[in-house]
C-alpha cells in the first residue's frame, strides 16, 4: 500500500490549530472507535494490499504538523491468511512510505465485545515505532494493525516529534466495536 504524503496531507486537512480538542468517533460499519484531537476528516480510496484492491476509508484529524489518522480496509473474504498477507501490506506500506529502515514491534490484543459487553473476541494486534521521512523531513511513526473478520484497521500518529503523551492518548483509544454497538 503506497498513499502519497499529499494524500495523507489532504485527508487530514481538517482542523490546523495546535489546540487540543479531542472528540471520539465511531464510524458507521466501520467496527471501530476512537479518540482523535480535532474534528476529523474522512475519506475512501482503494488501495492494493496483498493480492487484493480493497476499499479504505481514513479518518484523520492534524494538529500542527502532526497528523492522526485511523482506518479500516474491507476485505473481500473472512480469511485468517488473507487478513495476515493484508496486514503484513499494510505494515510494510506505512514503513515504506517513510523510508524506514527498522521498526520496534510489539505484540498485544484488543478486545472485541458485543453490545451486553460480552467478549466475543481477542483480536491480535502489532504496534510499530518507526522513524523515516516525509517530504524530506523526518518523521516518527507510532502505530497500531488488527484485523477480524473481514476487515482490517490501522491507526497511526505521524509528524516530526509527535508528543508522546498525545500520541499515547489517540493509540491507546482505539478500541474494537461489534455490530449494534
Amino acid at each position: 500500500m503506497r498513499l502519497p504524503a499529499c494524500l495523507l496531507a489532504a485527508c487530514l486537512a481538517a482542523a490546523c490549530s495546535p489546540e487540543y480538542n479531542w472528540r471520539e468517533i465511531r464510524p458507521d460499519g466501520d467496527g471501530f472507535a476512537v479518540t482523535l484531537p480535532a474534528k476529523p476528516a474522512s475519506m475512501t480510496r482503494t488501495v492494493h494490499l496483498d493480492a487484493y484492491d480493497l476499499p479504505m476509508t481514513m479518518h484523520g484529524a492534524r494538529v500542527g504538523d502532526v497528523a492522526f489518522t485511523a482506518a479500516v480496509a474491507r476485505l473481500p473474504v473472512d480469511d485468517a491468511g488473507a487478513r495476515e498477507r493484508v496486514l503484513a501490506a499494510m505494515q510494510a506500506g506505512m514503513l515504506q512510505n517513510i523510508g524506514a529502515s527498522d521498526a520496534r514491534r510489539e505484540a498485544g490484543a484488543l478486545e472485541l465485545k458485543d453490545p451486553s459487553g460480552a467478549l466475543v473476541a481477542r483480536v491480535p494486534v502489532v504496534r510499530v515505532e518507526a522513524r523515516g521521512k516525509a517530504q524530506g523531513a523526518p518523521v516518527t511513526m507510532m502505530a497500531g494493525f488488527a484485523a477480524h473478520g473481514p476487515r482490517a484497521w490501522q491507526w497511526m500518529v505521524i509528524g516530526p516529534e509527535p508528543d508522546r503523551d498525545h500520541a499515547k492518548t489517540f493509540l491507546d483509544s482505539f478500541r474494537l466495536v461489534a455490530a449494534g454497538s
